[in-house]
């Protein structure tokens, strides 16, 4: 099954209480939080890693203090001691979104927003900003519907910007039946199948999966709160706090 893990950013957002956590990330992580100016964007970057660590907890029931990521050459993380938990994290807004399974995978979610048409001629195909011209939804999210489509599939491919987004194509029919083709063959994509959720009114959340089928998704995405992957992965808010 294909495990889809989303959480909010907390309310209550301090320097003190991101200090405190950092020794709970892993070397790499701290190096960068430390770099991020921003402390939403600090929040968001620590709170996926921990979302990795939760979701390794819910697989296996523990996990270890020390954990050993590293980097293909495209630049996608991955853990080396786990070769066969295969993950993706993505963040937009005041959401973090982590996807786990035992092939390849990928994750996109993004907030809605106004977006840059030059952006959309640029990235989509001919048929997709023809469709996007003519769409009776709303635009603003027609847009995001395909972008974090394209997005997922980049990225459950592990290839990052080797494949540009105009090398193929997306056609969503409904939340679990989008087609994917290939721009310079024409064919239709079959060994990625992706899913689209919808989170709120606010946000367009899909995954895409390497050689596996709809019936693995989750129907929903499971929620967990902050406080709820703290408490398991045992880091005591309450002692950091009072610290």
């Amino acid at each position: 099954m294909i495990e889809l893990y989303l959480c909010e950013l907390p309310k209550e957002r301090n320097q003190i209480v991101l200090e405190k956590l950092l020794p709970h990330m892993s070397y790499e992580k701290q190096e960068r939080i430390k770099k991020i100016v921003k402390i939403n964007d600090a929040y968001r970057t620590l709170l996926g890693e921990l979302l990795v660590r939760f979701a390794l907890y819910k697989r296996y029931g523990s996990v270890p203090e020390q954990l050993e990521f590293d980097k293909n050459f495209y630049g996608k993380p991955f853990l080396c001691q786990y070769p066969f938990f295969h993950y993706n994290v993505s963040h937009s807004g005041d959401w973090v979104a982590c996807v786990v399974h035992n092939k390849r995978i990928g994750v996109d979610i993004e907030k809605i927003l106004p977006f840059d048409w030059q952006m959309a001629k640029g990235f989509f195909t001919r048929g997709e900003y023809w469709d996007l011209l003519n769409t009776k939804k709303e635009r603003n999210t027609f847009f995001y519907d395909i972008w974090t489509l394209k997005e997922s599939y980049v990225k459950a491919q592990g290839r990052g910007l080797s494949i540009p987004l105009n090398s193929f194509s997306v056609r969503k029919h409904t939340s679990d039946r989008i087609t994917l083709t290939d721009m310079k063959t024409g064919k239709v994509i079959t060994d990625f199948t992706c899913k689209q959720y919808k989170l709120n009114n606010q946000y367009r959340l899909s995954v895409c999966v390497n050689h596996d089928n709809k019936n693995h998704f989750a129907k929903l995405p499971f929620l967990v709160t902050f406080h709820k992957i703290c408490n398991d992965l045992k880091i005591s808010l309450a002692q950091i706090k009072s610290q």
